[in-house]
């Protein structure tokens, strides 16, 4: 987003505020803006914003865990939860929608900083499912994290 003062007077100052909406950016980035004027010895001006996007919370490998395999068989995925902040971070409640399919364990590898969720499916039957996890926290940049969990399992293949 873009504010600037519409007119300036000849010789007079004026202000240019430029915006990132950082919800829609993440890592490294550069913003180019273009200001044009009607003074003919310098018609445009190039500004650049650049800078970096943490995210308050980092989910590893992301916030999308599949389950994938055989029947009988350990069916495990897990996420890594990291708060990327000075402060600690709670996990006060964590809930999802799949109980007939899932179990969980939430494991703090760093009180405070970093968890992990891991989930193992243990439907008694083939399944295909697609559900959620949700994590409320102490953090008020952060308060609900959501972790998308799909699943497909089958049958052993008979020899």
């Amino acid at each position: 987003m873009v504010r600037y003062d519409r007119t300036i007077p000849p010789g007079g100052k004026g202000g240019i505020t430029l915006e990132i909406d950082s919800s829609r950016v993440r890592g490294r980035f550069e913003k180019k803006a273009i200001v044009w004027s009607d003074d003919t010895s310098q018609v445009s001006v190039a500004l650049y914003l650049k800078g970096e996007v943490r995210p308050n919370v980092t989910l590893t490998p992301g916030g999308y865990l599949s389950l994938w395999g055989t029947m009988g068989k350990a069916v495990t995925a897990h996420v890594d939860i990291t708060n990327n902040h000075k402060k600690p971070m709670r996990i006060i409640r964590v809930w999802h929608d799949m109980a007939s399919h899932v179990k969980w364990k939430l494991t703090p590898t760093r009180p405070g900083y970093a968890y992990r969720l891991t989930v193992t499916d243990h439907s008694r039957s083939p399944a295909q499912y697609i559900g959620h996890f949700w994590l409320e926290t102490d953090l008020p940049q952060e308060p609900k994290l959501t972790i998308i969990v799909s699943g497909s399992i089958h049958e052993e293949a008979e020899k």
